[in-house]
């Protein structure tokens, strides 16, 4: 559940851009330099540092920004007092602490630059319980420091903080700082959001439905996401495959099921299973073998420990396929309470592959496949986190 919101300010709070782009290209006519808009395309969401002398090194010029800040943002502020907030900004602020909401402005801009812009979209810095600034940070964006550091200091783990972007480099930042990704078209067009790591995207906060509480907000938020990429698995939504599973990871699936049983843990039953798991984000395999307790109840099955791998490595995951290697034949499915705990992160078509001994080592054995709605028609979701 997200329990805090990090705005990036540039094209989020503000339409920014145009305004600093003017900036910029006059202080470079100022020193008799022509530069173009596309110049400075490859440098949005960095920083105003590396967003004026990254353009200056084009051309040559060897800047020192500590002295030309000051005109860059002396023509800034001349031009930022005709702007205003972007629309639905102050309404989805409001209604942020209104939910009791953590917020934190977290911005690549140098302090100067935030203050202006915040001036003329008419909020008082202490409106956010955190301010963090690009001069405050060694690496800026794309690097996740500068978020990193936002959620340290509101105390909220990272996986629980929402990003508000406008920029690739942003996003970039944010998602790998760990952070959902709300992306909004200001600056960037919708696919190269999505294809920088968005998990939703939308025009500007005026299409965010109004919240009261956080419950409300996430609820929304899991709707937008749903609507706008990724692919439900149970109770996740997990990002599009990077990659279609071949019938090669298929059989180092298996090779790997077959492996993991020989090392199963079963000195009560003598019953070794090997499962693995596929990931559907990157089609990696996790094997699992089960281990047994002497308090019965304890023992784990191989199909919860395929799954427990896999989410220690990718966290969060969606299972593309499981595999099962089981003595018997026709080979064993998973019992009732693996399939409810792999419910979780299973489609209703995920593919169960179920072998036998024979079979997994390539000989005439028993190869089953079922859908996993066909091994467990009805799992219980929890209502909220259903999409």
């Amino acid at each position: 559940m997200i329990e805090a919101i990090l705005f990036d300010m540039d094209g989020v709070l503000i339409d920014s851009e145009p305004i600093i782009l003017k900036a910029a290209m006059r202080l470079f006519a100022d020193k008799g330099v022509t530069v173009k808009k596309e110049d400075f395309t490859p440098f949005i969401g960095t920083g105003d540092k590396r967003y004026l002398l990254g353009v200056g090194e084009k051309y040559g010029l060897d800047l020192d920004f500590e002295v030309e800040k000051l005109v860059l943002f002396s023509h800034y502020a001349r031009i930022a007092k005709e702007s205003g907030p972007l629309g639905g900004v102050i309404r989805f602020i409001t209604n942020a602490k209104r939910a009791g909401m953590k917020i934190a402005l977290v911005t690549s801009a140098v302090r100067m630059k935030m203050l202006l812009n915040l001036e003329a979209v008419g909020v008082e810095e202490s409106i956010f319980d955190k301010v963090v600034t690009g001069d405050m940070v060694k690496r800026n964006k794309p690097h996740a420091d500068i978020y990193q550091i936002a959620s340290l200091l509101l105390g909220i783990d990272s996986k629980k903080c929402l990003v508000v972007e406008d920029a690739l480099n942003g996003t970039v930042a944010g998602k790998a700082a760990g952070c959902t990704v709300l992306g909004l078209t200001t600056t960037f067009g919708r696919e190269e959001l999505f294809e920088s790591g968005a998990d939703a995207v939308m025009g500007t906060l005026d299409e965010f439905d109004d919240f009261s509480t956080s419950n409300e907000f996430n609820e929304l938020l899991r709707g937008y996401v749903g609507v706008h990429g990724g692919t439900p698995f149970g109770a996740n939504l997990i990002a599009d495959p990077v990659k279609e599973m071949d019938e090669g990871v298929l059989r180092k699936a298996i090779a790997a099921a077959l492996k993991a049983r020989l090392n199963a843990y079963a000195p009560y039953s003598n019953y070794q299973v090997g499962s693995a798991i596929v990931s559907h984000r990157t089609k990696g395999v996790y094997p699992g073998a089960n281990v047994e307790n002497s308090s019965y109840g304890a023992t784990i099955c191989a199909e919860r420990s395929a799954l427990l791998r896999a989410i220690a490595d990718e966290g969060v995951v969606g299972i593309e396929c499981l595999v099962v290697v089981s003595s018997d034949s026709p080979p064993a499915p998973p019992c009732a309470q693996c399939l409810q705990v792999l419910a979780e992160f299973s489609r209703s078509d995920t593919a169960v592959h179920l072998l036998d001994v024979d079979a997994a080592e390539g000989r005439d054995g028993v190869h089953l496949v079922r859908r996993f709605d066909e091994l467990l028609p009805h799992p219980f979701i929890f209502p909220s986190r259903r999409f």
